[in-house]
């Protein structure tokens, strides 16, 4: 990376606080290491770090080193055994060299932080590495998790330790570096993997890594924890890279499960189903805009078998209605068998998300499915040329219908469409389509999560003739502002109705939780009106998230 991507980054984050620890590659090859750190010693100079694997480490390069403002060394050790840690490396005598930079780095009074990342075959020898580092004087010991953003995928599962199986391993080295007086630091575990640790671990906003454009990279996405878990403030949570490839039974609680094993038929025909649950599965990437897109913490189909998994855990909370969303699911190499499974286990299912992969289902995936309630298409845009462009997919609206009259033809599944809008200009456009009939079912609009102004979309309302495009776009607008605006609401207004975000729940890990909406759900996200606060006016669905009041575009300016 240029010195000045690396200067640019730390003047983006000149109001936080934390001091610099500057890594990636080796930096000691750098030509210009020497100005790039008297650089960031003139904008925050406490505590100014190196990471470096130790090749060509001296006693006179530690001391130029300190005379440049670093005030301590961080050296990668993973393995206390040459051919492990080597290997790990990927570099012979690696080991040796690391050993060798500690060294001098303890002769020469420099602090010097030992960095080992967990892994599967490294995972019984932790004491022993450790027992090695605190005899030749490391007093600062960090544990790292291994996770997906440091190897490729194949790599991640082969070496990932088990979390359930780690907290021996852990304690017994942590013992006898606490016993040394050496400090541990315990970083991106949960602090379930070894609860009697849980004040060596680090908390999880300690960190922050920054990218060269100067944003706040977290490395990884961290889930809920599990059912007892303190909180982000002091854990980490499931992590979601771990879980999507080695499920998440290790963070469930055990308690609800045992009660369903005792479930008899008739005590569940008695428990009422409550509410909506929103579900989804990872599939590949299909929408390019990021605002529509799913956020996931890896790319590539999600294992049916975990799906599978989920969906049965799901189930156990009796919902009445499973609503699958995403951009993804419906593209899901498995996503026909996995629809017919959630029709199986769930009264009533409705999917919706991109569906341009629909057109290439098999006769018999449509007869499976005639168990399902309802699909909804998302339109990224009206026509072929705006949908396209949108989503990315070159074909995607042309398949997007033809899936649309397959489903018509050969089942009696419900099918619906919803607009994605980011704008107001394109809700005229949708509503012209919609009344020339080019569009599937009635009109309905989904604010995305990447919007404009509400204003805007106040006046688009105002000038729609009155008909279900009209009724549809008030449906999602907030009305206190429709009213502030002197725009009347129609009477009735029902199509394209949302429900409340909070009536929306989700399960993850085993235990049940909010529902988030996804970037090409149906309903979206919306907040109150007055900071958070629910609207006082009857029937105000909120303020969609991402979108704002007292903001209009020159356009709507000027025709003012």
């Amino acid at each position: 990376m240029p010195a000045s991507d690396v200067l640019r980054a730390a003047r983006a984050v000149a109001g936080h606080p934390g001091a610099f620890l500057l890594g990636g590659g080796e930096p000691l090859r750098r030509a210009d290491l020497l100005a790039l750190l008297h650089e960031l010693v003139q904008l925050r100079s406490e505590h100014l770090g190196l990471c470096t694997a130790g090749a060509g480490i001296t006693t006179a390069v530690v001391q130029r080193l300190r005379s440049a403002g670093v005030q301590r060394l961080n050296v990668p050790f993973h393995s206390a055994r040459r051919d492990a840690h080597d290997w790990l490396v990927g570099q012979t005598g690696a080991l040796k060299t690391a050993l060798r930079a500690i060294r001098t780095c303890v002769d020469a009074a420099m602090p010097v932080a030992a960095e080992v990342v967990v892994t599967r075959p490294t995972m019984p020898h932790l004491a022993e590495t450790v027992d090695v580092l605190t005899h030749v004087g490391v007093r600062t010991i960090c544990f790292r998790r291994l996770t997906a953003v440091d190897v490729g995928a194949p790599e991640f599962v082969s070496l990932s330790p088990r979390m359930s199986l780690l907290a021996e391993d852990l304690e017994r080295a942590a013992t006898i570096a606490l016993q040394r007086r050496a400090r541990v630091v315990i970083r991106d575990f949960p602090v379930c993997v070894a609860p009697r640790l849980r004040r060596l671990f680090a908390r999880p906003d300690s960190e922050r890594w920054l990218t060269a454009d100067g944003a706040v990279d977290t490395r990884v996405v961290d889930g809920p924890g599990c059912p007892g878990c303190p909180g982000l403030t002091v854990c980490t949570g499931a992590p979601t890279d771990y879980v999507s490839r080695f499920g998440w039974e290790e963070f469930a609680d055990p308690a609800p499960s045992a009660v369903r094993v005792q479930d008899t038929v008739a005590a569940q025909q008695d428990t009422r189903p409550s509410g909506t649950m929103l579900f989804a599965w990872r599939g590949p990437r299909r929408v390019r805009c990021d605002a529509c897109a799913d956020e996931q913490p890896s790319a590539g189909p999600e294992s049916t078998r975990v799906v599978r998994a989920r969906l049965v855990d799901a189930a156990r909370h009796r919902p009445a209605v499973l609503r699958l969303v995403g951009a993804e699911l419906l593209a899901h190499p498995g996503a026909a068998a996995l629809l017919f499974d959630a029709v199986r286990l769930f009264p009533r299912v409705e999917c919706a998300g991109e569906a341009s992969a629909v057109a290439g289902w098999t006769d018999v995936d449509l007869r499976r499915l005639k168990e399902l309630h309802r699909i909804d298409v998302a339109l990224y845009g009206p026509d072929a040329t705006s949908h396209d462009g949108h989503c990315g997919i070159p074909g995607s609206f042309a398949a997007t219908l033809r899936g649309v009259e397959r489903l018509r033809e050969q089942s009696t599944i419900a099918v619906g469409a919803y607009a994605i809008v980011h704008d107001a200009r394109s809700v005229r456009l949708f509503a012209d389509a919609w009344s020339r009939g080019e569009l599937p079912g009635s009109p309905r609009f989904r604010l995305g999560a990447r919007g404009a102004s509400l204003d805007e979309l106040v006046e688009c309302a105002r000038e729609l003739p009155p008909g279900a495009a009209r009724s549809a776009l008030f449906a999602v607008l907030p009305r206190c502002l429709c009213e502030q605006e002197g725009v009347g609401v129609d009477d009735g207004t029902t199509c394209g109705s949302t429900e409340p975000a909070g009536a929306q729940l989700g399960v993850a890990f085993g235990r049940r939780v909010d529902g988030v909406p996804c970037g090409s759900d149906p309903v979206g996200a919306f907040a109150g009106c007055r900071d958070g606060e629910t609207c006082a006016v009857i029937g105000c669905p909120g303020t969609a998230l991402g979108w704002q009041r007292g903001a209009r575009s020159e356009r709507w300016m000027l025709k003012s």
